[in-house]
């Protein structure tokens, strides 16, 4: 508790580390000349200059630019367009008040076909008791990050055997002259031969089938975002499902759904905005980070609906750099919930993708509502380098970044669930859940980070975990 005790206690802002020597030769008040990139081959210059907090003409002093020109590296590289960014700033001969940007680039290699192969079964000891060659999953994954270079995103997924999957997701982000607008569509259709149908001892437990498919999904959305500045995002997200269920799952639990009918057509809608003002978003060490979501399931268009959810959920982090090396971290996040009846088809609390207490990952909380506090104090054992590998000579490859951290965390949470926990002997639900522990983050290119955890909870359980993100 005293890591989270000091969350509240930083200051508030911290400042910039700027180099001197980048700015004593310049005059007191410059003027902003040509803005020159290189290194963009693919990425259009538009797509920059959006991220960009200068233009030209500008009139400055050199220790405002300096900082703009370290807010607008960060921008570029939290686009996931670029490996790395380098701005110079260059006098013109004839003119020393007027200083010419130029900006370098290493872009990312942005067409990704990843051929996979995976078990159905939940892990490998599973498969090999009865080691049936049937339940495996195969597919190719495509992901362009960078289509036509105007950092639209293209995804192509086809997954075949034991379950199936097929989906396709577009997405534009500057359909208007300002960059300011985008839109986006998809289409998923999924076939598994299990589904979840309960949470019972705070785990998920599965109804199988392996001759017919025992779910069946398909999805199609509608998106618009709005943009207005570099650090602030709106987006509004529409929604057509239709899920597909075998009978014997309203046996199992006939509060999957509360009609208990076998399909399930709904629409739904979204609205989020973000407010994120963090150094680098895939692994931030300063800054300050807000959300906040609203998610109405069943609008009431469709005859057979009879879901009818609200929630809202808001995240807030904030991240300080308390000395040289030395950085610490703390995120809360809160879920609300306005329907009196939640089906289980719809409820999620924590242990689903990024919500979970550290020492828990193990179990899932189900509840309709809840709220998480994480912190972490961490040690710059590395700061980032950049190495080359000698026998790859394409930059987007060869030449790579790397940083190491060694960190506490400590975590506390708190589900609320008036609707399963009794009838399913959740023992998790409705009281105080906390985790610590000690972590090895390692961060490099492509925005990787992996995280070697050994935590504890308050329930006496203790385990080493390996995660794929930041940790706040």
């Amino acid at each position: 508790m005293l890591i989270t005790v000091m969350a509240w206690s930083c200051f508030l802002f911290t400042d910039l580390l700027i180099a001197q020597s980048s700015y004593k030769s310049l005059p007191e008040k410059i003027i902003i000349g040509n803005i020159i990139t290189e290194g963009n081959k693919e990425t259009h210059a538009t797509i920059v200059k959006r991220e960009l907090l200068i233009t030209k003409g500008d009139t400055l002093l050199p220790e405002t630019l300096m900082q703009l020109l370290h807010r607008s590296r960060e921008n570029l590289l939290n686009t996931s367009l670029f490996n790395f960014v380098n701005i110079d700033t260059l006098h013109q001969r004839e003119n020393k008040v007027i200083v010419d940007i130029r900006i370098r680039f290493t872009e990312r290699w942005y067409l990704w076909p990843v051929p996979y192969a995976e078990l159905a079964d939940r892990n490998l000891n599973e498969w090999l008791d009865e080691k049936d060659f049937s339940r495996i999953n195969y597919g190719i994954y495509l992901d362009h990050g960078n289509f036509r270079g105007r950092n639209e995103k293209l995804q192509i997924a086809a997954k075949l055997g034991f379950d199936q999957n097929i989906g396709l997701q577009y997405f534009k982000p500057n359909i208007d002259y300002r960059q300011t607008m985008g839109v986006g569509a998809g289409i998923n259709i999924n076939r598994k031969h299990e589904l979840p149908y309960a949470t019972i001892d705070d785990k998920q437990v599965f109804y199988r089938e392996n001759r017919r498919y025992v779910f069946k999904v398909t999805e199609a959305n509608l998106m618009f975002n709005y943009r207005p500045g570099i650090y602030s995002r709106h987006s509004l997200s529409l929604k057509f499902s239709q899920y597909d269920l075998a009978d014997t799952i309203f046996i199992l639990n006939p509060d999957y759904c509360r009609n208990q009918q076998s399909s399930q057509r709904f629409l739904s809608i979204s609205y989020e905005y973000r407010s994120d003002h963090r150094n680098l978003r895939y692994y931030p060490l300063q800054g300050y980070y807000f959300d906040l979501q609203l998610v109405k399931y069943g609008l009431g268009f469709l005859q057979n609906s009879s879901l009818d959810v609200l929630y809202a959920k808001t995240t807030l982090k904030k991240y300080w750099n308390l000395l040289p090396h030395l950085y610490f971290m703390a995120g809360t996040t809160v879920k609300i919930s306005s329907a009196s009846f939640q089906p289980y088809l719809l409820q999620q609390g924590l242990g689903y993708r990024y919500d979970y207490v550290r020492g828990y990952e193990y179990y899932v909380v189900d509840g309709q509502h809840f709220a998480m506090l994480r912190t972490n104090l961490k040690y710059e054992l590395l700061a980032p380098r950049t190495f080359r590998l000698p026998f790859i000579r394409n930059d987007r490859f060869g030449k790579l970044h790397l940083s190491l951290y060694l960190g506490l965390h400590s975590d506390v949470a708190w589900v609320m669930d008036d609707q399963f926990h009794n009838k399913f002997d959740n023992q998790l639900p409705n009281k105080a859940l906390w985790g610590n522990g000690i972590g090895f983050d390692v961060v490099t290119y492509y925005d990787k980070v992996i995280r070697f955890e050994y935590s504890a909870n308050n329930w006496g359980e203790h385990g080493f975990y390996v995660h794929f993100l930041a940790p706040i």
